[in-house]
């Protein structure tokens, strides 16, 4: 059998009721006095108990809670960075006695543990904000827990006796359970990650790093309380069963719930995070940026820079530390600043709060940021609770033509018009026209030519979110503001086509009729994109149709078959 990693302090506690002492458990607790706990007390009261907060073997004390709060270590030197307390009122404390015994119940009644009382002392709540949370701010939400709750702090010895049905009980592994699954499959490194929210296709590429040189990985998310924004356990969970079902190898992943409520403590809460593994039977622990943070609280490596405090003697579990990973458009894959030349307007690259807000109004996600099942499984939670808002209609997306003057954009345009408008509405939003129409009075100049790109971003947006199918046909020059209009519309959940309509300049040369690349070549045309101004081509355009070797009806059925692959077109259309 292999070795496991040592448990925190080197002894891992077992403080859980078993089932053959249950009843003579409950009857005792029938005489005793009773403190009622709230959701975070629970859950670190099944943390002690369990042994995944090893080595506490109960709430703390002023010398460890004091020794925590200035040093981030307990009072005997082990290194610990937050402070699990339990909190109770005047009235309750007066009824303690040291050395006598309380009953811990939930909000139901029903018996969760006993504590016996070493001491009852008061803490200073702004202190404690200031240490733990860097803030006395209430719109951090650890600090607002933190002044709702009483002053006075019971300290103890816990013992808990766990539901016999509690949420995601097939997951809810113990540290000896999890322990005895990793033991089983002979691992010896393993990887740990840790999520409060659903696993999106960055987390997926972070994860299958440290497979690569571990033996085995633990999805390990949270599920205890958190923000109220937050996705919801139970939905999360499907959408991790359906990611590992079919994105993970079986025989070298494990799925397990672990019982903690988020804090927002940012480098602290990182660091408890990393030491708690260690007791599951975890021996690298993935740590990104700004992990557990909320808000502007943290700079985004402190949760990376707080490990280097500590000796890896002290600490006994590897951190990896990686960078912050993103769909990259010109790279066309998931990179890092460390990887990735490109500028941020080429990242796709959305917050929680972000991905909530696209669900929630009826959007779609970028597949480059989530598994379709994750997308499905979020959009149908979020959109049974949706309120006071109506869905976007189905169908909307954006095509967004870019190329010379010439090189076929308006005729592919029609074109696409013609089949599409079988399935759906579709409106052209022609460059020429646009100026005409709403941009006139712009010259040439790269700030009005943004202004002009903007204006029809911003049209095309306002279609497709009512389900009109949105081209656009304009010269584009520089790619960063494609890039921005693309980044505008996925943020919205709408998706976006980039069709390249490339040609050479002789070929544009021999089919201008009017014979405007002639004139600007003879500098009687000022400002003539691709001659006397820049035209920037785009690096990883969704499809390229090289309209002076192709016929048009050939460069439609290639945008076709993509939308078609994508889902954004009948698969059965084809050009006529």
């Amino acid at each position: 059998m292999p070795s496991l990693v040592q448990p925190h302090g080197g002894t891992l506690i077992d403080l859980v009721v078993s089932p053959s002492e249950a009843e003579a458990f409950r009857a005792e607790a029938r005489s005793l006095p009773s403190l009622v706990l709230d959701a975070r007390e629970l859950a670190d009261l099944e943390l002690i108990a369990t042994g995944a907060a090893s080595p506490l073997t109960g709430f703390l004390g002023p010398a460890d809670y004091e020794s925590v709060l200035a040093r981030l270590r307990l009072a005997d030197g082990t290194v610990w960075p937050l402070p699990l307390t339990l909190a109770v009122t005047d009235e309750d404390a007066a009824l303690l006695e040291r050395g006598g015994q309380v009953a811990l119940r939930d909000s139901t009644g029903r018996l969760a543990g006993a504590l016996t009382v070493r001491e009852v002392y008061r803490r200073d709540p702004l202190a404690e904000a200031r240490a733990v949370y860097r803030t006395e701010e209430r719109a951090h939400p650890g600090v607002a827990y933190l002044l709702s709750r009483p002053v006075n702090l019971i300290a103890g010895e816990v013992r808990a006796l766990l539901p016999e049905e509690p949420p995601f009980a097939r997951h809810r592994l113990a540290p000896r359970d999890l322990r005895a699954r990793i033991a089983e499959r002979g691992w010896t490194r393993v990887a740990g990650f840790q999520t409060r929210n659903p696993i999106h296709r960055a987390h997926e590429h972070l994860t299958k790093l440290a497979l690569e040189f571990t033996d085995g990985l633990v999805i390990h998310p949270l599920v205890g309380e958190t923000k109220g924004d937050d996705v919801p356990a139970e939905v999360r969970f499907r959408a991790y069963e359906a990611l590992l079902e079919r994105y993970y190898p079986r025989e070298r992943t494990l799925l397990a719930a672990f019982p903690a409520a988020m804090r927002y403590a940012g480098p602290r809460e990182a660091l408890f995070h990393a030491l708690v593994r260690k007791n599951y039977g975890i021996t690298h622990f993935i740590v990104g940026r700004d992990h557990a943070g909320v808000g502007r609280y943290y700079g985004p490596l402190e949760a990376q820079q707080i490990f280097e405090q500590f000796t890896p003697a002290e600490l006994g579990i590897t951190p990896l530390r990686f960078d912050a990973t993103f769909f990259c458009r010109a790279c066309d894959m998931l990179a890092s600043p460390r990887t990735c030349p490109h500028p941020p307007s080429e990242r796709l690259d959305l917050s929680g709060s972000r991905v909530r807000e696209i669900l929630r109004a009826g959007g779609n996600l970028p597949h480059q940021f989530t598994r379709p099942e994750v997308a499905e499984i979020l959009r149908t939670h979020l959109g049974a609770t949706r309120k006071g808002r109506a869905p976007r209609r189905p169908g909307g997306f954006i095509l967004w033509f870019t190329g010379l003057s010439g090189a076929g954009k308006s005729t592919l345009a029609e074109l696409l018009r013609e089949v599409l408008s079988a399935e759906r509405a579709v409106e052209i939003l022609d460059g020429d026209e646009v100026r005409t129409h709403l941009s006139k009075g712009l010259g040439f100049s790269r700030e009005d030519r943004d202004t002009n790109i903007r204006r029809i971003g911003f049209v095309a947006r306002l279609l497709a979110r009512n389900g009109v199918v949105a081209i656009g046909a304009a010269i584009s020059p520089y790619a960063e503001t494609r890039a921005e209009i693309r980044q505008l519309a996925e943020e919205e959940g709408i998706p976006f086509v980039e069709v390249y309509a490339e040609a050479s300049l002789e070929a544009l040369i021999r089919r201008d009729v009017k014979g405007l690349y002639r004139k600007a070549l003879a500098g009687e045309i000022a400002h003539f994109t691709g001659v006397s101004d820049p035209y920037q081509p785009p690096a990883a355009p969704d499809v390229v149709v090289q309209t002076d070797r192709q016929e048009p009806e050939a460069s439609l059925a290639a945008i076709l078959a993509f939308l078609a692959e994508r889902g954004l077109a009948a698969a059965q259309r084809r050009a006529a």
